[in-house]
């Protein structure tokens, strides 16, 4: 996603905190985001376009973890990113600011365990080795330990629905991230989806793509109603190649996506974001260079609609089987199968840039 202080202005003033209703109250929507000014935001909207809140975070912000019960949720910073910020989603107010520990930088994605007594970040170490930090919320949000995500480049991370198992994306591309976005050596992407048991720390399986599918990055995470993992991800090959860029995790192995190569080929290269919907029958993928939206039926994998969407990437489920999507020039809008693309009413929504990643919060 392009650079989020570039974008062109769309006239938000510097609104600090914005308390009409709590998203704890009602279905709605966290972002990160950034307003007029080019300053970077965590903000949540409802289904009706209107904010809930709008408040200031430290830095660009990624990824948000809700916690089990909708009340609170944890905006990590942009890789390398240096905080985490914790939110009161019911008061829309700012609460902890959970500083990196030393020689660590968070990676932009986390997950609650299913009781919502921890929290798991992907972070890198020094040497852009991937861990999990663990942190415990009722304690302040202490970071209690950590255990390897067995891989380099980790960023999303999800938790199964049998509550003890995680499932990492590995980048596989070596960064310094002392030296911001610098990544070495794409030749020797080492790229992986790995299992992880919650509790232990310990590998449980993993996967990698054929030889020939190296230059290809997992980044992103959805998991279907039926359990399978869907990856969305990054080509770091050449221009003429065109690679599939979505893979499915299911039983004992994994595969790409590969029946529809015009879906990836208008993606240019990268997806930005992946979500499952509600009922787990859809899973939806990004690509904001490509400036569009795809829906998979998770059974078949087979393409179920396609919408245009400039620069979008923030993808969330919607309750009546949809997503809401958005967008860095602002858009946010309702997408379903069966009809076009809805924008969400009101103009609040339109004044911020939206940036990679849409939480849901209470569906």
């Amino acid at each position: 996603m392009g650079s989020i202080g570039r974008r062109t202005a769309l006239g938000l003033g510097a609104a600090a905190l914005i308390t009409r209703r709590g998203l704890a109250r009602e279905a709605g929507f966290v972002s990160a985001a950034a307003n007029a000014e080019g300053g970077f935001r965590v903000a949540g909207f409802g289904l009706d376009g209107a904010a809930h809140f709008d408040l200031p975070i430290p830095g660009r912000g990624h990824g948000a973890a809700v916690a089990p019960d909708g009340g609170t949720a944890v905006v990590f910073g942009r890789r390398p990113g240096t905080f985490a910020q914790e939110i009161d989603l019911g008061a829309g107010r700012p609460l902890r600011n959970l500083p990196r520990a030393a020689g660590r930088w968070f990676c932009g994605h986390g997950a609650f365990a299913a009781d919502g007594r921890l929290l798991y970040a992907t972070e890198l170490d020094a040497a852009g080795e991937g861990v999990v930090g663990v942190y415990a919320p009722g304690r302040g949000f202490t970071r209690i330990g950590e255990f390897p995500t067995h891989g380099a480049d980790p960023h999303d991370i999800r938790l199964l629905a049998d509550g003890r198992t995680l499932v990492v994306a590995n980048g596989g591309i070596r960064a310094d991230p002392s030296l911001p976005r610098a990544r070495f050596d794409l030749d020797a992407i080492d790229s992986s989806l790995v299992r992880i048991d919650a509790a232990s720390g310990q590998r449980l399986t993993g996967w990698k793509l054929e030889e020939e599918l190296k230059l290809l990055s997992l980044r992103h995470l959805a998991v279907a109603g039926d359990g399978a993992v869907f990856v969305a991800m990054q080509h770091e090959g050449p221009r003429d190649e065109e690679p599939p860029l979505a893979a499915v995790q299911r039983g004992s192995g994994i595969a790409t996506l590969d029946d529809d190569i015009t879906v990836w080929r208008g993606m240019d290269h990268y997806t930005g974001s992946a979500a499952a919907s509600l009922d787990g029958r859809l899973v939806a993928m990004s690509s904001p260079r490509g400036g569009q939206v795809a829906l998979l039926d998770a059974a078949t994998g087979a393409v179920a609609a396609r919408f245009a969407l400039p620069d979008g990437c923030g993808l969330a489920a919607a309750p009546g089987g949809g997503f809401v999507a958005t967008s860095g020039l602002g858009q946010a809008v309702l997408l379903r199968p069966d009809g076009p693309a809805a924008p969400l009413p009101g103009d609040w929504v339109r004044r911020l840039r939206w940036d990679n990643h849409l939480a849901p919060v209470v569906l």
